[in-house]
């Protein structure tokens, strides 16, 4: 994504400062330092945008709906922002909103549209040329509340003065000399209609058909409706405008020129510091590669404590590494004429610290081969991958002298995209597709995953070729589990059929097509007991053996 650019320094103008301008359709909301958009525009957008959220949001009852709203929402707001900057890092998240949006109608769940919504709020940031740093977003949506106050207040204003006019200045506008007009020939014509009762009951009669038309016309939406209308209409005011500059502005720390050529009173402390760790680490990793690499391990090994709670605490220093060298080298430290030396050796650290990396992800690949992949080793490697995607960034802030806000921000970009990636990927297809395909090659234990986690429905045509394995306790146990899920997902796709679009799933629906199409693979069974037994077996056969 491109940094962000030169912010104007000026003060920013208030509400009554900039004016309310006489013409109708005059502008009612304007961006920080941008034009604003035509006030009748602005209230389409909002209408368009409360039914868009009423129909996707409201009375969705799955993962369908929100996907619908992400894109359609993302298409509304860039409408509605003027002079909108379409460059590679906006085009970049809105391409990452669509990627989400389709895993959404695909596979949902509840983090993706937790992503997907603060995708929106960076893509709006983007479209107003500031770069969507994390923490900015957060603020940015925050303030879409107090930004909705004062849309609104600005919509108040243009009304009065549309039906009113300038009345300090001794006038009224044309619209009061059409509507006075109006109400007393209503008032005056009620009188003279319900002085004659013939008349009066036909105009009760039409009258009461029309108030009862309007009164169910209304009543079918429930007051949490109306309020739900009314949420999203002031969110979306305060979204077209803002009312708050970047909270979190660019600083630095301060230069050469600021400090002089000045030694550090702290080089002495960091230079014995890193001379520790540089040893330390080189005598820990000489005992790592000893224990853990290239051997054999011997029967009941502690896998779970080398290789899982071993790795994680691996990762805690190579994050507190991190966070070390991202402390030493700012301030006085970068103007100390002494610095040479110390880069020197934080070089030599980091890389030590990119061996301990890799014996990190050597310790989950022992775990991965143990008894195959899950959801929360995928977490695992993602995570260690963002560590190390941080410590890059800290080598980069050292040979650059950027600022600690700098790192900051861009670390909590590391962290995003991880967890971006775990929920826009089909993790649970890739992992029992590893697990399937090692089980298939004669290597069993990768068979446990399957009987002791949950598989999704995306996930359930993959297990179909362990239907055919050699081993006749996982071939029938497969059997019995896609027999089960069957029923299940048939009768779920009929009731997301009777609950409407919102309620699709295309990966159940695919998932139904191929396992009725290969239905001959799990209807083995001549009673469920059979089937229920078949998988019980399973179970107990890889949970004692390798659990």
């Amino acid at each position: 994504m491109s940094e962000p650019e030169q912010q104007d320094a000026s003060p920013i103008p208030s509400a009554s400062a900039e004016g309310i301008p006489e013409s109708p359709d005059g502008p009612v909301m304007g961006s920080l330092g941008e034009p604003a958009v035509r006030g009748r525009f602005a209230v389409i957008l909002i209408l368009l945008m409360v039914g868009l959220a009423d129909v996707s949001l409201y009375h969705a009852v799955g993962y369908a709906g929100p996907a619908v709203f992400l894109v359609g929402a993302a298409v509304l707001l860039a409408v509605g922002i003027p002079r909108r900057s379409v460059r590679p890092g906006s085009l970049c998240l809105a391409a990452l909103l669509s990627l989400l949006s389709w895993r959404l109608a695909w596979q949902g769940s509840f983090l993706q549209i937790v992503v997907g919504f603060w995708l929106l709020h960076a893509l709006v940031l983007a479209f107003r040329r500031q770069t969507p740093f994390v923490l900015e977003t957060l603020v940015f949506a925050a303030q879409s509340i107090p930004g909705g106050y004062d849309f609104f207040s600005r919509i108040n204003d243009r009304v009065h003065q549309t039906l009113l006019g300038p009345v300090d200045e001794g006038r009224t506008s044309r619209m009061v000399d059409v509507l006075l007009p109006v109400v007393a020939a209503v008032v005056f014509g009620g009188i003279f209609v319900m002085a004659n009762p013939d008349m009066a009951i036909w105009v009760s009669g039409r009258l009461g058909d029309i108030v009862m038309s309007v009164r169910d016309f209304l009543f079918q939406f429930s007051v949490y409706e109306v309020l739900f209308w009314c949420v999203v209409a002031w969110l979306t005011g305060g979204l077209l405008r803002p009312v708050l500059a970047p909270v979190l502005t660019s600083t630095s720390d301060r230069d050469a020129a600021a400090w002089g050529v000045e030694e550090s009173p702290l080089y002495q402390a960091f230079r014995n510091t890193l001379v520790t760790v540089i040893l330390l680490f080189v005598v820990y990793l000489v005992f790592e590669f000893q224990t853990l690499w290239f051997r054999t391990f011997p029967e009941g090994f502690y896998y779970a404590g080398y290789a899982h709670e071993g790795a994680a605490w691996l990762t805690v220093a190579l994050a507190l590494a991190t966070l070390m060298l991202s402390l030493m080298f700012r301030g006085r430290t970068l103007c100390d004429p002494r610095l040479a030396r110390l880069r020197r050796l934080a070089w030599i650290w980091s890389v030590l610290n990119f061996v301990l990396a890799a014996a990190v992800y050597n310790r989950m690949v022992i775990y991965i081969d143990f008894n195959g992949m899950t959801r929360m080793r995928t977490v695992g490697l993602l995570g260690i991958t963002s560590v190390v995607g941080g410590f890059v960034l800290v080598l980069v802030k050292i040979n650059r002298s950027r600022d600690f806000l700098w790192l900051i921000r861009r670390q909590l970009w590391v962290a995003g995209l991880a967890v971006y990636l775990f929920v826009v990927l089909p993790v649970d297809t890739l992992i029992h597709e590893y697990n399937v395909r090692r089980v298939m090659s004669g290597d069993l234990p990768p068979i446990v995953q399957v009987t002791g986690h949950p598989v999704s429905d995306e996930a359930l045509t993959v297990l179909l070729p362990l239907c055919n394995s050699s081993d006749e306790r996982i071939r029938s146990g497969i059997q019995a589990l896609l027999s089960r899920r069957l029923p299940q997902l048939r009768t779920a796709s009929e009731m997301a059929a009777q609950q409407g679009w919102t309620a699709r799933q295309w990966s159940r629906e695919q998932a139904l097509a191929v396992l009725a199409a290969e239905r001959e693979a799990s209807e083995v069974f001549t009673s469920v007991a059979e089937r229920d037994a078949a998988w019980q077996r399973l179970q107990e056969y890889a949970y004692q053996n390798w659990w």
